[in-house]
């Protein structure tokens, strides 16, 4: 009952805005006399489509790693300490079951959605599948439980992803351009991996409802959602701009090594995305197409960054700039301007960017 208020009530109650969200997603926006066969369509397309199953168990895993990483934490804080008297004293069978019982606790979710897949994927001859889901959730729910009694018999030891990350620190120098891509890696993992789940969802989607022959107007439509899909990452760039790298105007650098450094950062960004479309499309985009793609996709940031050097444009305002450009941008590609477009895109980005770079203020919400 004590570790069940320690750990289970504790992570619950703070994650209770996204476990709300996600309920809202997932029962909220659907009818309720639609709710039972819209669960199991996508169910059904997870456990017949191997693309999308493999996305479908990258978000679990990322929610076994929140768990877990959410146990250590409690587990390294100054105020748990009582708990290696407590739970280091546990051995044998006592021990991992205290483990399994504290990690089910946090992990059910998944493993009460997966139980159902697995049913469905049975029913429907799916074995290979439903399979595939047992085994994954027999090693997410068995895996933790050693990285906890790792720590509990190891107090007060580094953990081995800060080693690595201190190590990685001192062999690299981070180069200018990589500094917010760093930090997602580090402070906002949460928010990119939503993202690039998003932007995964839409790939395949967008892919799948294509009609035979291949058509880039439908994929560059696509991408547009994918780009819309970053725009909070766009926008809290330049929080931590302003928060972290103020001092880098001071820097003796020309204004185009600036702008290919924000160019080079969101093409990394966006690499994974890039992959992903490559990999669905080689065998009917050619060269040019995945040209296009990264040069659309690339522009398109660069361009939404660069507008927020206009320091009175707030969330509300930003987003409708973002909006009016995708429509702008939409209609240039149903009229087959897509090169056009990347052009337009980069001469208003580095227009801005020339005019306002060395005029920007922080706004004063951001720097307080």
């Amino acid at each position: 009952m004590a570790l069940s208020k320690i750990f289970t009530a504790r992570f619950y109650a703070s994650n209770a805005a996204i476990f709300f969200l996600v309920f809202y997603f997932f029962f909220g926006i659907v009818p309720g006399n639609m709710l039972l066969s819209y669960h199991l369509t996508l169910i059904r397309g997870f456990t017949s489509n191997t693309d999308f199953l493999f996305l479908v168990l990258s978000g679990w895993a990322i929610y076994n790693v929140k768990c877990a990483f959410f146990v250590l934490k409690t587990l390294s804080a100054r105020e748990s300490l009582y708990l290696y008297g407590t739970l280091g004293v546990l051995d044998g069978t006592s021990k991992w079951t205290t483990w399994y019982r504290i990690h089910f606790s946090l992990y059910l979710p998944a493993l009460a959605y997966s139980a159902v897949a697995v049913c469905v994927a049975w029913k429907d001859k799916h074995i290979g599948a439903a399979a595939v889901i047992v085994l994954f959730q027999l090693l997410m729910t068995v895996i933790p439980l050693y990285f906890y009694d790792y720590r509990i018999k190891r107090p007060g030891t580094t953990s081995i992803f800060i080693r690595w990350q201190q190590k990685l620190n001192r062999l690299f120098t981070k180069p200018l351009w990589a500094y917010y891509v760093y930090e997602l890696l580090n402070n906002g993992s949460r928010s990119l991996f939503i993202t690039k789940g998003v932007t995964g969802l839409i790939i395949i989607v967008t892919y799948s409802l294509m009609e035979q022959p291949y058509e880039l107007r439908f994929m560059l439509v696509g991408l547009l959602l994918v780009l819309l899909a970053h725009t909070v990452l766009v926008f809290n760039h330049r929080q931590f701009d302003d928060l972290k790298l103020s001092m880098t105007v001071q820097f003796p650098l020309p204004l185009w090594k600036r702008y290919g450094h924000t160019s080079l950062a969101y093409f990394v960004l966006l690499l994974p995305e890039f992959i992903f479309l490559a990999v669905r499309t080689y065998q009917v985009a050619g060269p040019l197409d995945q040209l296009l793609f990264i040069c659309v996709s690339v522009s398109m940031l660069v361009m939404w960054r660069k507008l927020l050097y206009f320091s009175k444009l707030d969330q509300d305002k930003y987003f409708r700039w973002v909006l009016i450009s995708v429509v702008v941008a939409l209609f240039m590609i149903l009229g087959y301007w897509y090169w056009y477009l990347v052009i337009a895109l980069q001469v208003l980005a580095f227009t801005i960017f020339s005019i306002r770079y060395y005029k920007y203020e922080p706004p004063l919400a951001e720097v307080q």
